[in-house]
């Protein structure tokens, strides 16, 4: 199997840095809603996120840390979250980066963006701060020494998605429709093909990998692909561009089976399409549209109090701060940003508290010099004609799946 190649790529600029801060409430001892609220020297914690595109990761954040600093904090200190936008931007990710820093921020927490990962992880190592990412999505935010994401990022769900559509739906002949977003992109998503093509013995038919994050139709595209010989069609984009692709394929008279990642995985997106062939993804977290699955009660009690829309980002997020709160209740002493990057270097337990249930591999950060802690997905389908998510299991694993971890970058 062919390993993956990590280089530092430039990523196209969208627009100007924009700073959202969101408030820190008072206090919370353990997150129950119990006990005074916390007033003491306030604990600074910061994320950097796409909000265009990740807006729920931050959100479920914030009402996590809403809760506990309510229940009293960490010794009656509670949590001040500032969120930062990095506009999906390379120059405006690493001024909210240095903006972060000088908050005196003790870790990143939940962040979620198309490319903070690429463009801030040496800054993260140079600075001997760690990032607990809720939405990880370029190769660095698995590749890297200083971060951990709580989700299995778009790679893992490819190597899944095409794993769960071969060897569980038999599908034969896949054609793909592929944003890259940058040659690294590019070269990770051809590598999880290889590897997939070595582990199963199929081959992927046919790919277009011109697409580009935004673009106004989908028809050309779709028109090429008609041409092909598929019995099913994988796309990697994000859930309204999704919903656009499938939709143009309906236009077309086309009713292949898609498979998808996880950011199509919402309530919302199973609304909008009414599409004649099933369509499949593979969770990264627990199903939280399947009503006899309790691993995710507390999850949406949490974000139903808070008005945070049910996503897999939003599950991200909520796992991401309950690991810090997991990590800062180690420390002993003072809560500087060296005292919490030792401390979850130190883990050597896994994370076994609110919402473990939400993921089908342990949470760990510990050494190392990368981390793919969550390497397990859940597969779901939309079938024919239908608007609901159907539950369908069990975990696939990344040992089952022939997933290849990341190389650490050199350099």
């Amino acid at each position: 199997m062919n390993k993956k190649l990590l280089a530092l790529a430039g990523v196209a600029a969208v627009s100007a840095l924009v700073l959202s801060g969101c408030s820190s409430a008072d206090s919370g001892d353990g997150g129950d809603g119990g006990g005074t609220p916390a007033t003491g020297e306030p604990i600074v914690v910061a994320g950097l996120s796409g909000l265009t595109f990740f807006p729920e990761a931050p959100q479920a954040v914030q009402a996590v840390f809403d809760d506990y600093n309510d229940g009293g904090g960490f010794n009656g200190q509670p949590i001040e979250y500032t969120v930062y936008d990095d506009k999906t931007d390379p120059a405006a990710s690493a001024t909210a980066a240095k903006d972060a820093l000088d908050s005196g921020a003790v870790a990143l927490v939940g962040s979620s963006s198309l490319l903070d990962c690429a463009v801030n992880h040496t800054t993260w190592e140079d600075n001997n701060i760690v990032s607990l990412q809720g939405t990880g999505v370029d190769s660095f935010c698995f590749g890297t020494p200083n971060i951990a994401p709580a989700n299995t990022g778009p790679y893992f769900d490819m190597a899944a998605t095409l794993y769960d559509g071969s060897e569980n739906l038999g599908y034969e002949s896949i054609c793909a429709l592929l944003v890259t977003d940058d040659e690294v992109g590019k070269a990770n998503y051809y590598d999880i093909i290889d590897n997939w093509e070595a582990a199963t013995g199929n081959e992927i038919s046919y790919v277009d990998d011109t697409l580009v994050r935004g673009q106004a139709s989908y028809a050309a595209n779709i028109s090429n692909l008609k041409s092909a010989e598929c019995d099913a069609i994988v796309a990697n984009e994000v859930g309204v561009a999704d919903a656009a692709i499938i939709a143009e394929a309906s236009n077309q008279g086309l009713s292949l089976p898609f498979l998808l990642l996880t950011s199509a995985y919402s309530d919302e997106f199973a609304a909008s399409v009414n599409y004649a062939g099933p369509i499949s993804l593979p969770a990264e977290f627990a199903p939280f549209t399947d009503p006899e699955d309790t691993t995710t009660t507390e999850w949406r009690a949490v974000m139903e109090d808070h008005g945070v829309p049910a996503t897999s980002f939003a599950q991200g997020g909520f796992l991401a701060a309950q690991y810090f709160i997991t990590i800062l209740e180690t420390i002993e002493g003072d809560v500087t940003r060296d005292s919490f990057t030792e401390a979850a270097r130190a883990m050597t337990e896994p994370y076994d508290g609110v919402g473990s249930g939400m993921t089908g591999t342990p949470w760990i950060f510990g050494e190392g010099d990368s981390h793919q802690p969550n390497a397990a997905a859940w597969p779901l389908i939309i079938e024919p004609n239908t608007q609901t998510w159907v539950s369908v299991g069990p975990w696939l694993t990344g040992d089952q799946i022939g997933f290849v971890p990341f190389e650490v970058p050199a350099g």
